[in-house]
């Protein structure tokens, strides 16, 4: 990402500002290189400052990848810039906002709006067909017509490639820290299905990202999208050893993982010891009561999965 001028200055004088509210011991040096790091980021990556961490596993992404400090900490450590006046933070809102000194101007957030949709033009800028105002309304023909895009297909399969490869690139911050989130609870159940060992490969499970954030844009939930990896990975990973050419790294999976999200292929959820037990009094009960009914009794109720279930739960 290219830092305007005003940004380099603003990131430079964040570590001198305010810090004389905490006393520079060897713990609170930590926590004062952890804030510049948040306020960095806050700066760089919000549009007005403020940044929502209510999703489940967002303070902890928020620590191990971006503040680099102990996830036990974290609150503390938001407490502590709060009461100084370093940070804002909402515990009952779960947010995080730059202090009143280092928020936006609402000219810096409608100039940052108006940056993403392409900003202003410059006045001198060399007149090009492309924005020649006298062309605002004119059909300009493509030379090749429909044949470029035969000509050439090895550029659009690449262009696919690239926009697959960062589908977690194009979200918001708090997207982002929630992949990171689910890439740390997904990522490492994923390597130990395929039969990796942490000791001895290198635990690198960074691609479960990308499929993550695939499973999410077809709508799955977190759970469905953990059942889908994990269980695709170990099915290929068996099959494979049964060959006995394993897997020898995470990106082997892809294209497997990538085609049951497009098919939609989501587990059931993994039934519980007590839903298996209900489940085989409920057959014991119905034989039973098939037998009664067929030697001529009457007024039997007939049994209810959902009854057992609801004892086996009891």
């Amino acid at each position: 990402m290219k830092v305007s001028a005003s940004h380099r200055t603003q990131l430079a004088s964040i570590a001198l500002m305010q810090v004389e509210h905490l006393a520079l011991n060897a713990m609170e040096a930590v926590m004062v290189l952890s804030w510049v790091r948040l306020v960095t980021y806050l700066i760089m990556n919000t549009a007005n400052g403020v940044l929502d961490v209510s999703f489940p596993g967002a303070l902890s992404a928020l620590a191990r990848t971006k503040v680099f400090c102990d996830e036990n900490l974290i609150e503390t450590y938001l407490e502590t810039y709060a009461k100084t006046q370093l940070l804002t933070w909402d515990r009952d809102a779960q947010t995080i906002a730059l202090p009143a000194s280092l928020q936006p101007s609402r000219r810096a957030v409608a100039s940052r709006e108006n940056g993403k949709k392409g900003g202003r033009p410059r006045k001198n800028a060399a007149v090009t067909p492309q924005n020649d105002p006298r062309q605002r309304t004119a059909i300009m023909p493509i030379s090749g017509g429909k044949a470029v895009s035969a000509e050439n297909p090895a550029e659009t399969h690449l262009t696919g490639a690239r926009d697959k490869l960062s589908l977690a690139s194009k979200s918001s911050s708090e997207d982002k820290l929630k992949l990171d989130g689910l890439m740390s609870r997904i990522g490492p159940k994923a390597f130990e299905a395929a039969g990796f060992d942490p000791a001895r490969d290198m635990p690198n499970w960074g691609v479960s990202r990308v499929w993550i954030a695939a499973a999410l844009a077809k709508g799955m939930t977190d759970d469905d999208a953990e059942r889908l990896i994990v269980a695709v990975v170990r099915d290929v990973a068996d099959r494979q050893r049964a060959k006995g050419n394993p897997a020898s790294h995470m990106g082997y999976f892809s294209k497997a993982v990538e085609a049951a999200i497009a098919k939609g292929d989501i587990p059931e959820v993994p039934k519980t010891a007590e839903q298996r037990k209900a489940e085989r009094a409920w057959e014991q009960a119905m034989q039973d009561y098939t037998a009664r009914v067929a030697s001529g009794e009457d007024g039997l109720r007939r049994p209810e999965l959902s009854d057992f279930l609801v004892q086996a739960a009891a």
